[in-house]
């Protein structure tokens, strides 16, 4: 009877702890759905980005670039969030600049390249859960070519 007692007893232990890891789960799972919904995840906005500096390129002066940005409809694109980035080759120097709407559709970012060479100048836009991009390469003289 005793036998009996002890195995009924480790049997009830057994199916309590299984109950548990069961809860646990449904607890994990129920935080990751929670999650999900509070931060959408990213989808492309298709915006169209169209950029170039306004100003002669050289080294250690702020040049502005203005930075067009339209839905893929050609509509005016309203308090998105525009960033442009700098980074040469292997990552060096790499920096990022707000660029803050100065009309509608137009921002205006203003890096400064602090040695001379070949940039990866890419522009990032987004708006609520859209985001897109666009990537040129500048070469960036030491001294501003005259023309």
């Amino acid at each position: 009877m005793r036998v009996l007692r002890a195995q009924t007893n480790r049997i009830s232990l057994a199916s309590h702890a299984g109950e548990n890891k069961i809860v646990g789960v449904k607890i994990v799972a129920l935080l990751l759905c929670t999650a999900a919904l509070l931060f959408p995840a990213e989808r492309d906005g298709n915006f169209i980005i169209r950029f170039e500096p306004t100003a002669v390129l050289q080294t250690n002066a702020p040049i502005p670039f203005q930075i067009n940005v339209t839905s893929d409809l050609r509509k005016p694109l309203l308090l998105a969030k525009v960033t442009l980035h700098i980074e040469m080759a292997g990552h060096k120097y790499a920096k990022a600049y707000t660029a803050p709407s100065v009309g509608p559709s137009v921002y205006v970012a203003k890096p400064v390249f602090p040695v001379p060479g070949d940039w990866d100048v890419q522009v990032e836009v987004r708006q609520n859960d859209q985001v897109s991009s666009r990537t040129i390469q500048y070469n960036v003289p030491e001294k501003p070519q005259v023309q």
